[in-house]
């Protein structure tokens, strides 16, 4: 700093304070000094407001309305310099002052315009997948890099702390990536089965119903439990194009060997049959077949307050296929008064809304007492 500028000279801004710290600013910004730079602004947010400069005094102990003012000096400080670390590339340090700002934005944009290489290829992914900033694209950044079996792990452990649209991203990205994979296998068969490439235009279902050889023998084109874990996590996609890698995904697992049937969680336990039969009925095919299993499957489980998984499943499935009156009929069949279901499933309230069906709302509510459910429902009906 000093050669930019001279310790004397600040000393003759003593009696304009503003100005100083103006100089000092800049002589920081053109030294890519940016932490001291912050330093600064917070040195010049305590002299603005009187408080002492020999020390950092706490927030807490400010009282209102200063501690506002204060606070809000603070933020403006994060977000200068964070954007100033972005303007320089430094992505990382850059999160650490625009995270207090909450200011995702900024860096989510830079994010969409880096290429990812291998020096920085971690840095990326921490910030876009593990900090939550982007996590579609962190997501499909590390599926790259590290694998499918690493990356459903990832996914495994991070599930519970994304929110439920980031999921649904990252979800989607997987199935792609794992549809690629196991097309581009079942071709690489097709190849070495007929000395030639398959046409481009075939899907993976197009190929394994037109040459049931592929599946031969007990031949497998990719490990099983990728498959499992894509179609588990697929569940949570409506776009009919992804639906549709999933079914066929589903329908190619369903025709493999026995001892590849690996079971899954209630109501999947035959997974890929399963799962077949929900990506088909979401699709508009064999509708009433997957309600009927999955209300058997919800119905045998019984009222245990501990096991609700078959439940949630229909009245998901009803209210994906249109049909809230059938899970507003359905909720108050099985899901008991003393059955918490997860967050996971839709509320009692929102398939009254759904549906429309305010007078059975409301005779639900009385019946069970729900005093707080039924004024719920008294101002969702009015507003």
């Amino acid at each position: 700093m000093t050669a930019i500028m001279k310790y004397d000279e600040l000393a003759n801004l003593a009696d304009d304070p503003r100005e100083m710290f103006q100089e000092v600013a800049q002589a920081l910004v053109a030294a890519g000094e940016l932490h001291r730079l912050f330093d600064l602004r917070l040195l010049q947010e305590r002299h603005r407001h009187g408080l002492p400069l020999d020390r950092r005094t706490p927030i807490d102990d400010v009282e209102e309305p200063l501690r506002s003012q204060v606070e809000a000096g603070y933020l403006a400080a994060c977000r200068e310099v964070g954007e100033l670390m972005l303007e320089s590339g430094r992505l990382r340090e850059a999160w650490m002052y625009l995270r207090p700002a909450g200011d995702k934005f900024s860096i989510r944009e830079r994010l969409a315009t880096v290429v990812l290489d291998d020096e920085r290829a971690d840095e990326l992914i921490e910030l876009a997948l593990f900090e939550g900033i982007d996590p579609e694209r962190g997501y499909a950044w590390l599926l790259g890099r590290n694998g499918t079996c690493n990356s459903i792990t990832t996914l495994d452990g991070m599930s519970q702390q994304l929110d439920a649209t980031d999921v649904r991203a990252c979800a989607g990205v997987l199935l792609r990536h794992v549809y690629r994979e196991l097309h581009g296998n079942l071709r690489g068969h097709y190849n070495k089965l007929k000395g030639t490439a398959p046409p481009n235009t075939l899907s993976i279902g197009q190929l394994i119903e037109q040459n049931p050889e592929l599946l031969a023998g007990g031949n497998y084109h990719l490990d099983v439990s990728h498959l499992q874990s894509t179609v588990r996590y697929a569940r949570l996609l409506t776009d009919p194009a992804l639906v549709t890698k999933a079914f066929e995904i589903a329908d190619y697992g369903s025709r493999l060997p026995a001892d590849l049937q690996y079971p899954g969680e209630a109501p999947f336990e035959e997974l890929f049959a399963a799962h077949r039969r929900w990506f088909a009925a979401i699709l508009g095919r064999e509708v009433d077949d997957a309600i009927q299993y999955f209300g058997d499957k919800a119905r045998a489980e019984g009222d245990d307050p501990r096991s609700t998984a078959a439940v949630e499943t229909l009245l998901v499935l009803l209210l994906r296929l249109n049909r809230p009156d059938e899970a507003l009929a359905a909720y108050s069949e099985l899901a008991t008064k003393d059955r918490e279901l997860s967050t996971h499933a839709p509320t009692l309230l929102e398939l009254a809304r759904a549906s429309g069906n305010w007078d059975r709302y409301e005779a639900i509510c009385r019946e069970r007492d729900d005093l707080l459910g039924f004024a719920a429902g008294l101002l969702t009906r009015r507003g």
